[in-house]
């Protein structure tokens, strides 16, 4: 049985957002949710998302969470934050009054971090995260129910593009053209530039090669030159723009 109440709680959680403030902090509005060590395993499963499309790999990772936990293998955070605005955290029912408290001014250093760091910034909408998740989780259940399609299709889809959704961008903001753009600026380079010598011997690029420059985004590459209907584009879209969501956590 927890040794306090919610108004304790939110009585700590006004001074330390007033210490914060007073440190110079910078924060996103917080909100809370106290959760059991079985909510928990669920939140770590889906990287702490309220709602995320389903796929055999959160189940797995669920699985093997529950049993390492069961058998005192590991422990379960004593939080975890998300990075959205609001920005949602969840707490561990069992944690003292003590540990919420040095909980809750934690999570305060995350949020400040989300807001203001360049990464979190630049490559993220923290203000679309939990719509953007419930959009994807949403169209992917619509694919599975569709008869033309159905799950083993879509699983299909969904385990080719997790096997490469770390194959993206790692630059925040980057500016990326479509095909049609960078042979127009490559055409404009190359006329644009002064021969060399003899101009008949200047050698004219491959307009029509694919991709025209080298790219690393291997999602984007498959979005843009496979030969894919728009439902599976439309998938790996999904994957790569939630992995391109994680990136700042991963690079920080």
């Amino acid at each position: 049985m927890a040794e306090y109440t919610i108004s304790d709680l939110e009585y700590y959680n006004r001074l330390i957002e007033e210490a914060a403030s007073d440190f110079g902090l910078e924060c996103y509005p917080q909100e809370f949710e106290l959760c059991n060590y079985e909510d928990m395993l669920s939140y770590e499963a889906y990287s702490g998302m309220p709602s995320r499309y389903p796929h055999w790999s959160f189940g797995k990772a669920w699985e093997r969470k529950k049993t390492y936990y069961r058998y005192n293998l590991v422990g379960l955070p004593y939080e975890m934050v998300i990075n959205s605005n609001p920005c949602l955290a969840y707490l561990m029912k069992e944690n003292t009054l003590l540990l919420q408290v040095l909980t809750i001014a934690h999570v305060c250093g995350h949020n400040d971090f989300f807001k203001n760091n360049r990464l979190f910034k630049d490559g993220t909408r923290a203000e679309y995260t939990t719509e953007m998740f419930k959009s994807h989780a949403n169209r992917l259940r619509e694919y599975i129910a569709d008869p033309s399609i159905g799950y083993n299709r879509v699983e299909r889809v969904l385990d080719t593009a997790h096997a490469l959704r770390f194959q993206v961008h790692r630059i925040t903001n980057e500016r990326h053209l479509s095909p049609e753009d960078l042979r127009k600026r490559m055409m404009a380079s190359y006329y644009d530039s002064p021969p060399t010598g003899n101009a008949d011997k200047k050698e004219v690029p491959d307009w029509n090669q694919i991709p025209l420059e080298p790219e690393e985004d291997i999602l984007l590459f498959l979005m843009r030159y496979a030969r894919l209907t728009d439902w599976e584009k439309d998938i790996i879209g999904i994957v790569r723009e939630e992995t391109m969501y994680f990136i700042p956590q991963i690079e920080t």
